[in-house]
Order: structure tokens, then sequence, then C-alpha cells
């Protein structure tokens, strides 16, 4: 899990951008369950940091995004 999503090559781009893309269709305040991996892609897209892991998440831990216009805002790290 080192590295960055850019390393590994477009399918891998292609699922960081669809976590952020369905992220981006909220339109009301939403909780989505997901692993670890995913919630990492969208906490890079929202810092705008490349690497496949920015934070150790715990089990159970909340992170919170926002989604302002188009973009992804990380307001609280799980």
């Amino acid at each position: 899990m080192q590295g960055t999503w850019t390393d590994l090559g477009v399918r891998y781009t292609a699922f960081r951008d669809a976590v952020g893309a369905s992220l981006r269709t909220r339109t009301a305040d939403a909780g989505v369950f997901s692993h670890f991996v995913a919630i990492n892609a969208a906490i890079g897209l929202a810092v705008g940091d490349d690497r496949l892991v920015i934070r150790s998440l715990d089990n159970c831990s909340v992170t919170v995004i926002d989604v302002v216009g188009d973009r992804l805002h990380l307001v609280e790290g799980g």
C-alpha cells in the first residue's frame, strides 16, 4: 500500500476517480460505509494527495468529507 495511485496506472486512478464522482453525486447529508482503500482515496482527492494511504484508519472510525460545488473537502479524518 505504499506508493501513489498514479504509479499503479489508469485502472486504479479510474477507481479512485469513481469514488470521488460517487461522493460528488450526494445532494444531502449521507452516511457512506466503505473500506480503508476507498476512504483513503476520498481523503486523497479532498486534500490533493496522490498517495494510496494517507491515514491509518481505526475500525469503525468516522471520516467527514463535505462536497462544495464539485470539490471534496476533508472536515474530519477517521
